[in-house]
């Protein structure tokens, strides 16, 4: 995901004059100013929902890893679940992209819908093992082509990765790239990082080192 243009004037989302200006919005959104925010939103509760470069508010300060921006906008109402208009991704999923993992544990606990794929790429242990009390079939579906255990082995997630795979995880099923889960661990830590691009060094780096776990583990299980 190409992180917005983040001075790029606001648009609203449906037509009509607005008592506030989206592009003062947004501006205060990213300044930030969550004490201009509110002001803003006492005069025109509308602007919480509209859309900066095809996302909301939200998602900008989710990326920006802003939890008091995070906190106003939504006693504002914002919508924890809205995806953005290009990448079809929620606040957390922007959160994840750019490697802040306080602020997706943050907007889980605050109730961001997350299913098994998600999850896993999130590395929200406790969710994935809600998750994979039902049916095994689940376990291997795909999403985009992918299956949860793949997800967790490109965000670097070996915790994840064992639940997985002690409730049936194949690794050998092959991702879109024709990779096993072994393969993607081993390539994330050749190519630094590659399937993870934007997030900061440091994340990137607990990244690598998961994946050298990851990698560890499934030798051990004798995974090809």
């Amino acid at each position: 995901m190409s992180e917005p243009n983040r001075d790029a004037a606001a648009t609203p989302s449906s037509p009509g004059t607005r008592a506030s200006d989206p592009a003062a919005f947004f501006a205060a959104v990213q300044e930030p100013s969550a004490d201009r925010v509110k002001a803003i939103l006492a005069d025109d509760p509308t602007l919480v929902s509209i859309r900066n470069e095809g996302g909301t508010a939200l998602h900008f300060a989710a990326i920006a890893n802003d939890q008091r921006m995070v906190d106003t906008l939504l006693s504002a109402g914002a919508d924890l679940n809205a995806r953005d208009d290009t990448y079809q991704m929620t606040p957390i999923g922007w959160a994840n992209e750019e490697g802040h993992v306080e602020m997706v544990r943050y907007l889980f606990e605050r109730g961001a819908e997350v299913d098994l794929h998600r999850a896993a790429a999130y590395g929200l242990l406790e969710r994935v093992k809600e998750l994979v009390k039902g049916p095994r079939r689940q376990v291997n579906a795909l999403v985009g082509g992918w299956t949860a255990l793949q997800l967790a082995t490109v965000w670097g997630h070996p915790d994840v990765v064992e639940l997985l795979v002690s409730r049936g995880g194949d690794p050998l099923m092959k991702d879109p790239y024709g990779r096993t889960t072994l393969e993607i661990a081993r390539s994330q830590i050749e190519t630094k990082g590659k399937s993870t691009p934007l997030v900061r060094d440091e994340r990137r780096q607990a990244i690598l080192a998961g994946c050298t776990q990851i990698v560890e583990l499934l030798e051990r299980r004798g995974t090809r």
